[in-house]
């Protein structure tokens, strides 16, 4: 059976392209741009969050994971993402917070009965994590508000003592944003992406004090008018800081308490057209505050029958500019079956 992967435009994935050099220098090339439903796993594993040892290998192995599915063996994909649980377990509390290791296994867990057909969606939910952005210590007691970005519907919860919560028997699915504040007044924010399709979504979030930096903009479409309801989010890759929002009815959008670390890329999506956009800039202590706006522009049908998926007969049935060669998956991932 052929399976067809229909790739959801993930915002992360788009800022993970763009800061590829600071990935790929830590061996993590091989989960940037992983598809559903490995999507969520890899983003988890690639946080700072995990150690490296053993955030390479771990990674390795859910790439190992979504070639074999691929190729639908669908066993020893679910062979690598036990080894991963087990690679996960043995490391918990030393490389990786056991908080943390809690979350990257239940997400685990999640895709393998998802391969093995032994899933069974009842409601939709939400389900993720808060640590301190430093120290990674779980945080209890921290309010959690999720807000879909479509709906602008927002559901709110509050972390147990392990800096867990769940959000359950949600009635609509989709991009949303994650807000968190705690008990003394950090902040953090997060987003992801809930598909009708599998039905859990997990989402890990650090919250840190208050920065005194501010990033202002509107988002525009590439008609020129104002785009409401986009995902605006900025990262900053030498400190692996993230801030997410919602554009308003006027497509403006607001960051605050920001800390200014220096070099950021700022990243807009829609979700209901697959629009994207981004654009960069910089701030420190001496410009603490900055206006970027942004154009997000749809992306374009360059194979609409979806024609030659695995490109067998060269490039026949897409369209390409510029010079395009395919080569070998394997001599740009390095995925060697012994990674731990």
């Amino acid at each position: 059976m052929l399976r067809l992967f229909v790739l959801f435009a993930s915002l992360l994935s788009i800022a993970l392209i763009s800061i590829q050099t600071h990935a790929s220098n830590n061996g993590t090339a091989a989960c940037e741009t992983l598809p559903e439903p490995f999507r969520q796993l890899a983003t988890m594993t690639l946080d700072p969050a995990v150690g490296n040892p053993p955030q390479t290998g771990l990674c390795h192995r859910v790439a190992n994971a979504e070639k074999h599915y691929a190729k639908e063996a669908d066993d020893k994909a679910i062979q690598e993402l036990e080894k991963y649980i087990a690679g996960v377990s043995k490391r918990s509390g030393k490389f990786i917070g056991e908080s943390y290791a809690a979350a990257l296994i239940s997400e685990a867990e999640r895709v393998v009965s998802i391969i093995s057909g032994n899933f069974e969606p009842e409601t939709l939910a939400i389900n993720g994590g808060v640590f301190g952005f430093n120290d990674k210590a779980p945080i209890g007691g921290a309010i959690v508000n999720v807000s879909f970005i479509e709906s602008g519907s927002t559901f709110t919860a509050t972390t147990d003592s392990n800096g867990l919560f769940s959000i359950s028997d949600l009635t609509e699915a989709g991009v949303y944003v994650v807000d968190v504040t705690t008990q003394d007044g950090r902040t953090g924010s997060a987003q992801g992406s809930l598909l009708e399709t599998e039905n859990t979504s997990s989402v890990l979030v650090t919250v840190d004090a208050a920065g005194s930096s501010a990033i202002y903009g509107t988002v525009y479409d590439e008609s020129g008018l104002p785009a409401p309801a986009a995902l605006v989010t900025a990262i900053f890759p030498d400190t692996d800081r993230k801030y997410s929002t919602i554009s308003s009815s006027d497509g403006s959008f607001a960051l605050t308490n920001v800390h200014g670390d220096g070099t950021l890329i700022l990243v807009g999506f829609k979700n209901d057209t697959g629009a994207s956009g981004s654009t960069t800039g910089v701030l420190s202590s001496y410009s603490s505050q900055i206006t970027r706006n942004l154009t997000i522009t749809a992306p374009q049908t360059v194979n609409a029958e979806f024609l030659n998926s695995n490109f067998e007969n060269g490039l026949e049935g897409w369209s390409t500019e510029g010079s395009v060669t395919l080569i070998d998956r394997n001599l740009v991932f390095t995925t060697p079956d012994s990674g731990n």
